[in-house]
């Protein structure tokens, strides 16, 4: 069948890439080959975040080497079934709002007062900044790893390291704290202001702190793809 996906081969689930890869593994391996060193590369040259439209900066950074559309919005509409929502999808803006939304939250990032903050304070709205960042979800492919790379800039403007190191070894924690920080009315953010807390004073933190999340074992979590096949998203749970 034919997919619908404009970013797909039309005879695979692989994304159009510069290489013309076809092989999905073999697209994941250069990814995992190209990306940490830009990742790297990027900090080393660092970039001052003055708006969460510096976002497309990261990505376009981050995945040119890859994709034609690196640091462009998507244009469809997409859904991923959540192991730690029982394969229900978090609501992602619809591709045709994704500017709407970003403009609506770079006003509020502007509106944020860093320099009167505490030090709590200054982590619960980064916390809510990405994770807000995160359900936009602007690009086809990357967005976890651009909204990690978004976070570690931001707490740099605002004062503060993050443990690169720390967040990336419990990346899995990281990812599915942002899913259950993105519920509407259901949402559970204490998850995410906790890693980012943790990562960023490095205090107190147990060696199986970050191995289970809300009774979910993070480590069950494997990388599936996104897909414009509508499934049952977070608002369907809501009404049951």
């Amino acid at each position: 069948m034919k997919t619908t996906d404009p970013y797909l081969y039309p005879d695979r689930d692989v994304l159009i890439n510069k290489r013309n890869i076809k092989d999905a593994n073999q697209l994941d391996a250069l990814e995992s080959d190209i990306i940490p060193l830009r990742i790297i590369a990027l900090r080393k040259e660092s970039i001052e975040i003055n708006s969460v439209f510096d976002i497309q900066k990261i990505h376009k950074y981050l995945f040119d080497p890859i994709f034609d559309w690196a640091g462009e919005f998507r244009t469809i509409t997409m859904y991923k079934r959540e192991p730690i929502l029982d394969g229900y999808s978090v609501d992602y803006t619809p591709h045709d709002y994704i500017k709407k939304e970003m403009t609506d939250l770079d006003k509020r990032f502007h509106s944020l007062k860093w320099d009167n903050m505490s030090l709590e304070d200054k982590v619960s709205n980064a916390s809510s900044i990405i994770q807000a960042l995160w359900q936009i979800h602007c690009f086809r492919e990357g967005n976890t790893r651009t909204v990690a790379l978004f976070l570690y800039f931001l707490l740099k403007k605002i004062g503060l390291h993050i443990n690169s190191e720390f967040l990336g070894k419990n990346a899995k924690y990281f990812r599915n704290s942002l899913v259950l920080a993105s519920l509407y009315s259901a949402s559970k953010p204490e998850f995410l202001k906790g890693i980012i807390g943790d990562a960023v004073t490095y205090k107190n933190v147990q060696t199986n702190k970050y191995e289970m999340l809300n009774g979910y074992k993070v480590e069950k979590y494997s990388y599936s793809n996104h897909t414009v096949d509508k499934v049952k998203t977070i608002k369907n749970i809501m009404k049951e």
